[in-house]
C-alpha cells in the first residue's frame, strides 16, 4: 500500500494559511500552539498536509459551533 501523506514545508503552509513565511517563522518561536504542529528533520521543519487541514477545520468550527468539521480519526481513516 502507497502512502500518500504528504510532508509540506513553511511556505507552502505559509501560502496555505494567506500568510508570510516570516509571520510563520515568528508564530512558530513565540506561540507554536497558533500554528498547526510541525515535525522537526534536523534543521528542517515540515508540517503533514492532512493534519493541517483537520487543525483549520476545527478551527473554523471552533470560531461557528453550527460549521460541522471532520475529526482526525474520520481524516485518517479516508487517507488511510
Amino acid at each position: 500500500m502507497e502512502n500518500t501523506k504528504k510532508l509540506r514545508t513553511t511556505t507552502w503552509l505559509a501560502e496555505r494559511l494567506d500568510l508570510s513565511v516570516t509571520t510563520v517563522e515568528k508564530m512558530r518561536s513565540k506561540s507554536p500552539e497558533k500554528l498547526p504542529p510541525h515535525i522537526n528533520f534536523g534543521t528542517s521543519i515540515r508540517y503533514d498536509e492532512d493534519l493541517v487541514e483537520v487543525w483549520l477545520k476545527e478551527k473554523i468550527q471552533g470560531q461557528n459551533p453550527a460549521v460541522k468539521a471532520e475529526t482526525i480519526e474520520n481524516v485518517e481513516a479516508n487517507n488511510g
